[in-house]
This record gives C-alpha cells, sequence and structure tokens, in this order.
C-alpha cells in the first residue's frame, strides 16, 4: 500500500465531512433527542406526583367516609336508646294508667255491689212474702 496526498485528501475530506454532519445534523438531532427525553422524564414524574396526590385524595376520602360512618352509626345508636327509653316510659305510664283504671273500676264495682245488697236485704222480705203467696197460691 502506497500511501500519498490522496490519503491525506481523503482524511481531511472525512474529517471536514464529519465535522459538518455533527454541526448540521449530530448535534441537533441530540439535542432533540435530550429535550424530548427531558420532557418525557418531566411528563413521567409529574404523572407519580398526579398519582401519588390523587392517591393522598382517595386515602383522605375513605378515611372521612370511614367517620361519617362511624358518626352516622353512633347517632344511629343514640336515637334506638332514646327511643328505647320513650317506649319503656310509655309502657310504663300505660301501665300506671292502666292500674288506676282498674283500681276505679274495682272501686265502682264493690260500690254498686255493695248497693245492690242493701237493696236485696231491703227488698228480700217483699220478695219472700211474694214468693210464699205464690207458693201458697193465697194473698199472705
Amino acid at each position: 500500500m502506497n500511501i500519498d496526498y490522496t490519503l491525506l485528501v481523503q482524511i481531511a475530506l472525512f474529517v471536514g465531512l464529519w465535522l459538518a454532519l455533527k454541526w448540521l445534523w449530530f448535534d441537533p438531532a441530540l439535542r432533540i433527542i435530550r429535550e424530548r427525553t427531558a420532557r418525557s422524564e418531566g411528563a413521567v414524574t409529574e404523572a407519580r406526583s398526579i398519582q401519588a396526590e390523587a392517591e393522598r385524595l382517595r386515602a383522605e376520602h375513605a378515611a372521612a367516609l370511614e367517620e361519617t360512618k362511624g358518626a352516622a352509626q353512633d347517632e344511629m345508636q343514640e336515637m334506638l336508646r332514646q327511643a328505647e327509653a320513650e317506649q319503656q316510659r310509655l309502657i310504663a305510664d300505660a301501665r300506671a294508667d292502666a292500674q288506676r283504671t282498674l283500681t276505679d273500676v274495682r272501686g265502682r264495682v264493690e260500690e254498686e255491689v255493695a248497693a245492690a245488697r242493701l237493696g236485696l236485704r231491703d227488698s228480700a222480705g217483699e220478695i219472700a212474702r211474694i214468693v210464699a203467696q205464690k207458693v201458697l197460691g193465697r194473698p199472705a
């Protein structure tokens, strides 16, 4: 192999072409690739932060929902206790009213029985005379 000036020209052309391509093609292409990579990484980072925020909000929502459910259950239990107490009070009032009514009725019945007995005692002689007349068939 013979080294002459054409090899030097070929080397100079290669270096010139390489510098021209670097300046016109490779540097802009690498700059665009770096920018796209930076934007992609930025978008991925932003998506991760949005996902983390969404997860945090979901956890807050779930906690608030559980707290609300607990408060609603506590309120319902309190309402049930109040209703049960009211029911017991109404039953006690009804029993007391029934006892008073029963006592009043017994008193009236006893009075009526006593009045009926007195009436029967007063008319017992008259009834006996009428029965005797009917049995004997003659006036007594």
